[in-house]
């Protein structure tokens, strides 16, 4: 799947200045629940929206919402994607899972954000419906005015390995419940994460993952 955004540097000035000027958007929905441009399943180009645009909350999914709100509301960070997953009976397409793709302003809230994701993956694994795993992915998106890339978090709901995709569906949204009451009880802090792992390494492969892949 393509992982780029038109211009990154624009789209974080517009998120923390919410007197700017925020033109409408053309929002249309597929039937089966995909919300982009053209109003078609699969992955296809949607505005970049922020929460003060007006149209901010009728472009989110609803299955997805609470997610986005808890990363948006809660944590004061910035989401750059999400989805609420799809099945898509009928068509050639893969199912989507349900995600929400968090882009840190500088390396500080990247560390910290990643690590409040690792507290409250920890706190709520073992709460979830066995057909839904939950984790968070590091990944780059490009700008595709510069050509730069920058460091990016991804949170996704999987479908467990032992399951089909009915199943996965069937108990999506009370994963999400759970992995949202944790987000909510966890903020994006100094405190380090709970991976098996002595924190002078961790805090080494942080620098290294920023340092490596952060725009120049």
């Amino acid at each position: 799947m393509p992982n780029s955004m038109r211009d990154v540097a624009s789209f974080l000035a517009h998120w923390d200045h919410p007197e700017a000027n925020r033109p409408p958007v053309r929002l249309r929905t597929s039937s089966y629940g995909n919300i982009n441009t053209v109003g078609l399943p699969g992955v296809h180009e949607a505005d970049d929206l922020d929460p003060a645009h007006p149209q901010w909350r009728g472009a989110i999914e609803p299955g997805v919402r609470s997610l986005v709100d808890a990363v948006t509301q809660d944590w004061r960070l910035i989401t750059y994607d999400s989805c609420q997953g799809h099945l898509y009976p009928g068509l050639d397409l893969p199912p989507a899972e349900r995600r929400v793709g968090i882009l840190p302003r500088d390396r500080t809230e990247y560390a910290r954000a990643a690590a409040a994701l690792c507290r409250a993956i920890t706190a709520v694994t073992t709460d979830l419906p066995a057909a839904v795993q939950v984790a968070v992915g590091r990944a780059e998106l490009r700008c595709e005015t510069t050509g730069r890339a920058s460091p990016v978090l991804d949170l996704v709901l999987r479908r467990g390995t032992r399951h089909g995709w009915p199943a996965y569906f069937d108990a999506v949204d009370a994963a999400t419940r759970a992995v949202t009451d944790a987000l909510r009880g966890e903020r994006p802090t100094e405190d380090g994460c709970h991976c098996p792992v002595p924190h002078s390494t961790a805090s080494t492969n942080e620098e290294a993952a920023w340092v490596a892949s952060r725009p120049r």
